[in-house]
């Protein structure tokens, strides 16, 4: 007949006097009370290991911060892992383990992991790394900054981003959301949590507005470029839109033109589309064809900035190119805040070029938004570069035609 074995009390508990040795208060089902000989007293549950057989001690905790109560609702937990083959103790490391990483998986430590994954790839310009690393810092991290990533939920991201749509700052909204979801996604796929509980986020507030850039028809074009060159402004700033509206760039690419990558022989500027901060982040390779209008333009802005870096360089710092919103601030002053932005210029050139019946891709690979190399290989070399050369001459042809007078005359051709 097995041995029944008392449930110890409360008063028993508070009642054990330490002694020469140290003693165990049973409770039966393999938790008992250690009392030590200084007086100590610890909650230890006793079992067998479940494939080994051996016997464990596994340490609950110290009474009283443990009490009775808790020390037996300790010991079920305990009793239902083993029926089910599971080692308390292993089962109690794993835990820990899993808690400690989570304490070095916050939030923030995972984004910034993200980011400098993120800038080890392609389209990752300076600029916008400045906008993400902000977007983080201001919409990411006061929300969810200090969680472990794995307790970051659907729930807790609506409350956090609830303001901007009570804001009305959709677009704001948007951009958080998704970068949101992409450090998710970066967490998931390196196994620190084991689904995306934000993947849905989206639909559950309101999309902005699409709006386009602002533009012209070619028929107005005319009409822009006379009041271009009667525009109070300065002779650069008329140069600096008028070289964007002839190369078909956008405003930041003209803003930061520099003399070194323009062969004016072959009639090439080189630029890199998304160039990193790092030295090596080059970006993407572009070759613009340059017309003759361009060229006669580049002589009359080299009178202005020629021995300078920058062909449009900053007038209170010579040594740095003129801010990228200078064309668009320019432009508003003119009268056209509301129908025109800097970037709408682009939109004109191919509008007129598709009406022309130009070659689509070459127009899109113009505006740099295929990559050359693809459509290069449809094409003999040659032919390719015959064809980009042809598509940006029809283009400053139209534009000096509608000039009267705005572009510089450009009646001595460089010989190629």
């Amino acid at each position: 007949m097995a041995r029944v074995v008392k449930s110890l009390t409360n008063t028993e508990i508070e009642k054990a006097r330490p002694r020469e040795k140290e003693y165990n208060l049973s409770d039966g089902q393999g938790l008992f009370l250690r009392v030590k000989p200084n007086g100590g007293k610890t909650w230890i549950f006793n079992y067998y290991r479940p494939f080994t057989k051996k016997r464990n001690n596994l340490v609950i905790g110290a009474y009283p911060a443990i009490s009775l109560k808790q020390a037996r609702e300790t010991r079920e937990e305990y009793r239902a892992l083993l029926a089910q083959k599971v080692d308390p103790d292993l089962h109690r490391q794993a835990e820990e383990e899993t808690r400690q990483r989570e304490l070095e998986t916050t939030f923030e430590v995972v984004a910034w992991q993200w980011l400098e994954h993120r800038k080890t790839r392609a389209n990752f310009s300076a600029n916008y790394q400045r906008d993400v690393e902000n977007l983080i810092k201001r919409h990411l991290l006061p929300a969810f900054g200090a969680l472990p990533i794995t307790q970051i939920t659907a729930p807790i991201a609506l409350k956090a981003f609830k303001p901007l749509q009570e804001r009305g700052t959709l677009e704001a909204l948007k951009r958080a959301i998704q970068k949101l979801n992409e450090i998710m996604t970066f967490a998931l796929h390196r196994e620190m949590i084991p689904y995306n509980p934000t993947a849905n986020l989206s639909k559950e507030f309101d999309s902005p507005k699409v709006e386009h850039f602002k533009t012209l028809k070619p028929e107005d074009l005319g009409e822009f470029l006379y009041t271009l060159n009667n525009a109070q402004i300065h002779l650069q700033t008329r140069y600096l839109i008028l070289w964007q509206l002839l190369t078909m760039t956008r405003p930041n690419e003209a803003a930061m033109a520099r003399y070194e990558d323009i062969d004016e022989r072959s009639r090439i500027w080189t630029i890199y589309i998304n160039k990193g901060i790092k030295e090596s982040d080059k970006g993407r390779e572009h070759k613009i064809t340059l017309s003759w209008q361009a060229l006669a333009l580049l002589r009359e802005i080299k009178k202005l900035s020629g021995g300078k870096e920058y062909l449009f360089p900053s007038v209170k710092n010579p040594q740095t190119h003129t801010n990228t919103q200078t064309a668009n601030s320019a432009i508003k002053r003119m009268g056209y805040k509301g129908k025109l932005v800097a970037h709408g210029l682009r939109s004109i050139a191919s509008t007129y070029l598709n009406e022309q019946g130009y070659n689509p891709e070459l127009i899109e690979v113009a505006l740099s938004h295929i990559n050359q190399d693809r459509i290069r290989m449809a094409y003999n070399r040659a032919d390719y570069l015959k064809q980009r050369f042809q598509i940006l001459q029809a283009w400053a042809d139209f534009v000096d035609e509608c000039s009267q007078g705005a572009i510089p005359q450009y009646h001595l051709k460089v010989v190629a």
